[in-house]
């Protein structure tokens, strides 16, 4: 049976892209959209309200691209109306999260900081590469849109926490955000890098780097419909799910 969904941020880009291939999937009902203004009243041929209480009572499952703000609120009403929710909202801080994280006592909360399946497959595999390669310099670099307002991106920090957790020691006590200014590379850095222009919907790259060689594994999005197959695949696998937290490496089914 189809399952009812809703997509809070609906008027944005990732909104957008979901409402585009909901209308695509039969296994997906797409009932309406959450806007910050009431213009335009329809996308996609959802009707996009203002107000959570008008659609979280005809939904199975809420997608969440709003804001932080909107995304630590959402959370909250949602588990009030036992409604699941699929969150690929960056950025948050940690009261933001901490909300999220109150709802998982009551509804089930899927969130993931990039919803590709491939990137998703990448991290699967990145900590048995870093741990075989012991000891090499460890950079990331990331590519988006000029529109993008948090950097580095979610999937640049899920990425450099997962190198930190492969290689020993806290990121917040090896991560060197660019590198400005004079000074040699310290033994155990993690470089992550930020870079914004143009149209990308993302790049990914992790850098190994010895002495004698250096791989790169990288992972470029051509659209964001990867990421809209992605939320629209956690949205139908977290429907019914018991409460609580979820991630793709807990998800049954997501990768």
């Amino acid at each position: 049976m189809a399952i009812r969904i809703g997509i809070a941020g609906i008027q944005g880009r990732m909104g957008r892209e979901i409402a585009a291939l909901a209308q695509r999937d039969p296994e997906v009902i797409l009932v309406a959209g959450l806007g910050r203004r009431a213009q335009p009243a329809e996308i996609e041929g959802a009707e996009v309200v203002l107000d959570p209480a008008e659609l979280l009572p005809a939904i199975d499952v809420l997608i969440d691209f709003s804001s932080p703000e909107g995304a630590a609120t959402l959370a909250a009403a949602c588990a009030l109306a036992a409604i699941p929710v699929v969150s690929g909202t960056t950025g948050l801080d940690e009261a933001q999260r901490a909300s999220q994280r109150a709802a998982t006592e009551r509804i089930a909360l899927f969130h993931a900081a990039n919803m590709s399946p491939g990137v998703n497959a990448v991290i699967a595999v990145l900590p048995a590469l870093v741990q075989a390669l012991n000891g090499y310099d460890l950079e990331i670099v990331e590519m988006h849109h000029r529109y993008k307002a948090d950097a580095p991106s979610g999937t640049a920090l899920a990425l450099a926490r997962v190198v930190a957790a492969a290689s020993g020691g806290p990121l917040h006590e090896r991560a060197r955000h660019g590198r400005e200014g004079a000074g040699l590379r310290e033994p155990g850095e993690i470089g992550i890098h930020a870079v914004r222009g143009g149209g990308n919907p993302g790049e990914h790259t992790i850098i190994l780097a010895g002495d004698g060689e250096e791989i790169r594994l990288s992972h470029r999005a051509f659209s964001r419909a990867a990421y809209a197959e992605g939320a629209l695949r956690a949205a139908r696998l977290i429907a019914g799910m018991p409460a609580g937290w979820y991630e793709p490496a807990t998800l049954p089914g997501f990768i």
